[in-house]
């Protein structure tokens, strides 16, 4: 899902959870968990891909557009949120179970909207295990080739996501995609 869906997503759910709880602190873990999981993406593109480049614009085009050479991603993963899932039942903290509830809701999100972009899905490539397993390539994964060249402004790219090249062409309707070769697919494999 693109950035920005994420952000409206997570900020709906974050009112329905404040109106219905009226627990701040539930709906700052919400935000947190459902918003703020993406700061890995940062994370990665400055450590792992030794990018310098900060710009916002830089950024978002070098994920869009598929650059990425390594995906550790850190807090996208189903251990992750087994373990705070289990931390917070352990410490009853509301903000930890907001946290949760939030990454409960994105990585689904994630697997539906960025799994689009990959024959196949990307249910495996949500557990770290399986991205250690294959290298944290991102290669193993998806196909970079079969994205479009981001060519509209900021914010219309944070809002749109990253676009498979038969949606550029025809306006939103994608094509059928070739499996991915053998050497692109992920765990099964590694």
């Amino acid at each position: 899902m693109s950035p920005g869906g994420h952000l409206i997503t997570t900020a709906v759910a974050g009112a329905a959870v404040y109106a219905g709880t009226g627990s701040a602190a539930l709906t700052a873990g919400l935000f947190a968990g459902g918003f703020l999981i993406d700061l890995d993406h940062v994370f990665d593109y400055v450590v792992f891909e030794r990018q310098r480049d900060l710009r916002p614009s830089a950024f978002l085009r070098y994920y869009l557009e598929g650059r990425v050479r390594r995906a550790v991603l850190p807090l996208h993963s189903y251990e992750v949120l087994v373990l705070l899932a289990l931390l917070a039942w352990l410490s009853d903290r509301d903000w930890l179970w907001g946290y949760v509830l939030g990454t409960a809701l994105h990585l689904p999100l994630d697997i539906v909207f960025n799994g689009r972009l990959v024959p196949g899905g990307l249910v495996h490539f949500y557990s770290f295990a399986c991205r250690a397993r294959a290298g944290f390539l991102a290669e193993r994964f998806a196909d970079p080739s079969r994205l479009a060249p981001v060519e509209e402004g900021f914010w219309l790219s944070f809002f749109r996501g990253a676009r498979l090249k038969s949606e550029a062409v025809s306006a939103g309707t994608a094509g059928v995609a070739p499996p991915l070769p053998a050497a692109v697919r992920g765990c099964e494999e590694a």
